[in-house]
This record gives C-alpha cells, sequence and structure tokens, in this order.
C-alpha cells in the first residue's frame, strides 16, 4: 500500500510543479462512459459486452503559454481525474474506483483537433482474486492497482465556457505482480461529455528564442537503482528484486532524449525457483538437467524519454546480454515516469514486462551528471 501512495506522490507532486505559476485557466469536466471487457480467462471471447459502465470527473490547469514548453505541445491541459466503473459482473469482477493524473495534448493547431489524454495512477477494486470465493476473476488480484489510460478525443466548442467531447479511451489496470494472478484487466470504451472553462484568459505570446532554443548535443550520464517487490505463485509471499541501470542520454530533438545503456537486475533466489516450478508445470516439461538458479541478469537497453518540463515519459526496450533463467523471453520493455527534484537528482517509477507480462514494478532514485 505505501508504495502505491507513493507512485500517487510523485504524480501529484508532478502536477502541481508544472501548475506553477497561476496565471492559467482552470476546466472541470465530466464524461459519462460505455464499453465492454477484453478476455482475462481462457472461456471468455475476446470482448465481451458484459454492460460495462462509468462516469469520470476531472479537473485541469490549461497552459497559458509562459513557458516554453507549452508552445512545444500546443498549449497542453494537465489534471486530475476521478472514475467510476461497474463492469456488470457483480459477483466476479465488481466495481472500480480510480484516481489518476494525466497530460491532455493535441499535435494540431486546428479548431475542433482531435486531443491525446495520457496518465496514470491508482485504482481500488470491490472484487478479487480468491481461491475459494472468486477463482474466476484471474485479472485482479489487489485491492489496489495501478492504472494506465489512454484516450483519443475531439472537442467542439460550444461558447467561451463550455466545450461539447466525445471520446475513444482503454483502460489498463495491473499490479505489477505485487500480487498473483495478474492477467490485468483490459477494456475499450466510448463517451462524451462537457468541460467547462472558468476563467477563459488569452494565451501569453512569448519570446520565439525560448521555444526555438538550441538542442543540447552534449551527452550526459545517468545512474539509477531500484527496488521491486513480486509474487510468483498464487497468494505467495512477497519476493524483492533490485535493479542498478547506467545510461548515456543525447537530446536528439525539442522533444525527447536518445537512452542508450545497461541494466543489471538481481532476484530474490526463492522466486527463481519457484519460477521454475511454474514454468515446468505450465509447459508439461520434465528438465533432464539441473537448472542454472542464478539469480543474475545483464541487459543492453535502448530508448527514448520524452520531456515535459520536470516530468519525463521513458520507453525502453532491453535486450539480455546474460540470462541464465531459460523461462525468461530474450527481450523485454519498460514505461516509466520520471521526475527531477534538481539538475542532477530524480526519482523514477517503471514497469518491466516481457510481452505482455509484468515482471515488477521499479521503484527508483538516481543521479544524473
Amino acid at each position: 500500500m505505501m508504495r502505491l501512495i507513493s507512485l500517487f506522490l510523485l504524480l501529484f507532486i508532478s502536477f502541481y510543479s508544472n501548475g506553477q505559476p497561476d496565471k492559467a485557466s482552470w476546466s472541470v469536466g465530466a464524461n459519462p462512459y460505455y464499453g465492454g471487457v477484453l478476455r482475462y480467462k481462457p472461456t471468455m471471447k475476446k470482448l465481451e459486452f458484459t454492460n460495462l459502465h462509468g462516469i469520470e470527473i476531472y479537473a485541469n490547469k490549461i497552459a497559458s503559454g509562459e513557458k516554453a514548453w507549452h508552445k512545444l505541445y500546443n498549449y497542453p491541459q494537465w489534471g486530475l481525474a476521478a472514475a467510476y466503473f461497474n463492469y456488470g459482473v457483480p459477483k466476479e469482477l465488481g466495481y472500480v474506483y480510480s484516481l489518476t493524473t494525466y497530460l491532455d495534448f493535441t499535435p494540431s493547431k486546428k479548431r475542433n483537433k482531435w486531443r491525446y489524454n495520457i496518465g496514470t495512477g491508482i485504482v481500488y477494486s470491490s472484487a478479487r482474486f480468491d481461491t475459494l470465493s472468486n477463482p474466476e476473476n484471474t485479472a485482479i488480484s489487489s485491492k489496489i492497482s495501478y492504472v494506465l489510460r489512454g484516450t483519443i478525443h475531439r472537442e467542439f466548442k460550444l461558447n467561451e465556457n463550455y466545450y461539447f467531447n466525445i471520446n475513444l479511451a482503454f483502460r489498463h489496470y495491473s499490479n505489477g505482480r505485487l500480487n498473483m494472478p495478474n492477467n490485468g484487466m483490459n477494456y475499450p470504451i466510448v463517451g462524451m461529455g462537457i468541460r467547462y472553462v472558468f476563467n477563459p484568459k488569452p494565451i501569453v505570446a512569448i519570446d520565439n528564442e525560448n521555444v526555438e532554443r538550441p538542442i543540447n548535443k552534449k551527452i550526459h550520464f545517468a545512474l539509477r537503482g531500484s527496488m521491486s517487490w513480486r509474487e510468483v505463485w498464487q497468494e505467495d509471499v512477497k519476493h524483492k528484486a533490485y535493479s542498478v541501470s547506467i545510461y548515456g542520454s543525447r537530446q536528439v530533438s525539442k522533444y525527447n532524449n536518445l537512452l542508450v545503456g545497461l541494466d543489471a537486475f538481481k532476484y530474490d533466489q526463492a522466486s527463481v525457483d519457484r519460477q521454475y516450478v511454474v514454468y515446468r508445470d505450465q509447459n508439461n516439461i520434465i528438465l533432464d538437467h539441473v537448472p542454472d538458479d542464478d539469480t543474475r541478469q545483464l541487459a543492453f537497453t535502448v530508448g527514448t524519454q520524452l520531456l515535459i518540463s520536470k516530468v519525463s515519459v521513458i520507453v525502453q526496450g532491453g535486450f539480455y546480454i546474460y540470462r541464465p533463467q531459460e523461462y525468461y523471453a530474450t527481450w523485454y520493455q519498460r514505461y516509466g515516469v520520471a521526475y527531477n527534484f534538481t539538475n542532477n537528482i530524480f526519482a523514477q517509477v517503471s514497469l518491466k514486462a516481457h510481452s505482455r507480462t509484468a515482471d515488477m514494478v521499479e521503484f527508483g532514485v538516481g543521479l544524473s551528471i
């Protein structure tokens, strides 16, 4: 629970730090949604319409233009959203409450444009997996999980204060292997809604030199250490895992850095041993040799870092150089959010996954030079 609170506090700090100084307009809105549930167990169809419905209310701040990055992202909005969804399957799935932070932006400068809304946060689920009382719910096994949200929506201006919008959205819930099973909950939804702007303000024009600032071609280096907690068996104990990353970064555009480096991982011995048991059972494998029980891994990574003020979004792909565990794939991906407290010190929360299977959530701090 404390780890999830830490994640949301990081998001909360980044939300309010980006909102200063207070020269922008605020807006609030509400969107009702309807959708279906994607398959999370073998007996389901790929998409089932279970009468999933819900509503989301939100408050956001509209970029006023006083900072250079505002213009780079066509004057985005960032905010907090609270949502309620009912799956329409009361005993097995129940309902959820979520609290998320997000960035809402558009690559277009046209009126009535399509906008992209991406963010993350935490979700409370009323129903979860239980071996005796709810064995069919292999999607969610934690009361509290992480949220990844993505929405494409289009707004239509009704007047200076009111905007009507239509939405196509997707939500993903996962506990990052903090508890097992963890097939995750995924559902597409459609909706519409109204947004109200309290005090519309004109965008502040800023000097183009601040926007078209030269790209910093200097190579920077960073060292990050992380810690994770994960389960292997259903209703297992928490196993610790550690990672150390060292990488170089270079800015390649106004929006992002290129990242190249190395990752080193060390897992708890018990988790490696138990993972071998699961691997053999699931694949009906009878080993004719003693498996390597080394708990270490080493990988080469390459990725990108999307720059948004003090906050950045990180996407990386890793390719194992040393991977003695037979049950792992040869590559993995990492999705993360970082917050720079200073020019040299940052915190990062990341999800490491092998394709669609979460491996662990990394909570880390780092130093950049």
